[in-house]
């Protein structure tokens, strides 16, 4: 019975629109029943069973290819649209470092670099009041103990959950004086002058180093804490959101913080990022069946291999539902077991192959293995003996 596409020869029909697989079902059918004894031997086993062991074969082997190409590319893919099913699995996508900025961003915004929304807000202090309760904003409820929060609400926003996230507060101060031009010395008054007077000058002692770069991000962010709490004799501690101030404010005055809100894994770390919503693990990777007309012959050989394991499976199966045969003169045994038993080793074996093939040929292999590559090379061309120039 020949292969007649879309009559439902095969169980998913994925293929049969493929000419050329309708085209090598009919040769896997000849082929398996003749592997199978046909026809010195009978073969209980209709076309049917044999196209869809054939449409089996090509499903596993794209699978098994499919599931090796993401995982040699899935940090690539991370976060990206899993959109239609249109032909990816056969492209070789550029690589990109989206995954390591992504595990570093929560580092980077610690730090208050890189993407990260800083915001303030601000209270007034009360006159003998040295501790400030955070808290009651922190869950977004009533206003700071002993102040007033109205100068600069503070807005906390909720998590996809509905429930206020956590803030943390990066930074506490208030209105501060003009910074100066300090130049340290331990013999020059001018210096002194300088602590007082926004003017620029240099003293005999003055020497100038060369120093790393991140010596003078140090010595800026002491300036500026010097500026907006120590310069004006006030100093605070922090636990748990909760404020003292020392000393007491003798006044009310306005007291300014920043601070950063906890981010919501799942939400978009900025305006329209549909990330969190793209590729996150294998089972959306926008891959779709390896077509049956783009496989070359190693693909091929190994798919008639596996139909013809499958289809011994089912000869195995069919031939164990009766163990003998009533002839004259005794009774014949079927081999169901034993077509049973080499099916699935076959199958195994068959499987194993194209796995160790291919954990072998992930592109992290294939780097470590060109790496290795050109380190032998380095070592054989320094044998190389090298010649004498005469001028």
């Amino acid at each position: 019975m020949p292969f007649v596409p879309n009559t439902g020869q095969t169980a998913f029909g994925i293929y049969d629109s493929d000419p050329q697989f309708a085209a090598d079902a009919d040769k896997m059918l000849d082929f398996t029943f003749r592997k199978l004894g046909d026809p010195v031997m009978q073969v209980e086993l209709t076309p049917d069973n044999v196209y869809e062991a054939f449409e089996e074969a090509c499903l596993e082997y794209s699978a098994i290819i499919n599931m090796y190409q993401a995982k040699s590319v899935l940090s690539t893919l991370l976060g990206t649209p899993t959109g239609s099913l249109t032909g990816k699995e056969n492209k070789y996508p550029n690589k990109s470092l989206e995954l390591a900025k992504r595990m570093a961003g929560p580092f980077s915004a610690e730090a208050g670099v890189g993407d990260v929304n800083i915001m303030s807000a601000s209270i007034m202090t009360s006159a003998g009041t040295s501790k400030y309760d955070l808290n009651p904003l922190v869950v977004g409820t009533g206003s700071f103990t002993g102040g007033d929060n109205s100068q600069n609400p503070a807005v906390f926003p909720t998590g996809s959950d509905g429930l206020p996230l956590r803030i943390y507060i990066k930074e506490i101060y208030h209105p501060d004086p003009l910074s100066a031009y300090r130049f340290f010395g331990t013999t020059s008054a001018i210096n002194y002058l300088n602590n007082e007077f926004s003017f620029e000058s240099f003293t005999p002692e003055t020497i100038f180093y060369l120093l790393p770069i991140w010596e003078d991000v140090l010595r800026g962010m002491q300036f500026k804490m010097s500026n907006k709490v120590r310069r004006s004799n006030y100093s605070y501690d922090l636990h748990h959101n909760e404020l003292t101030l020392y000393p007491a404010p003798q006044m009310s005055i306005p007291l300014f913080f920043t601070y950063t809100v906890a981010q919501d894994p799942y939400a978009p770390s900025v305006q329209g990022d549909t990330t969190t919503d793209g590729v996150a693990n294998v089972s959306n990777v926008p891959f779709d069946n390896i077509k049956y007309s783009q496989l070359n012959s190693i693909g091929k050989q190994w798919i008639r291999k596996m139909t013809v394991a499958l289809s011994k499976e089912m000869l195995g199966r069919i031939r164990g539902k009766m163990q003998t045969i009533p002839i004259p003169n005794g009774d014949l045994t079927l081999d169901g077991n034993e077509l049973l038993t080499d099916a699935r080793a076959e199958q195994d074996a068959l499987r194993g192959e194209l796995k160790e093939l291919l954990e072998d040929t992930t592109y992290d292999k294939l780097a470590a293995r060109e790496a290795q590559m050109a380190a032998d090379l380095e070592n054989i061309i320094k044998e190389v003996p090298l010649g004498i120039y005469i001028g």
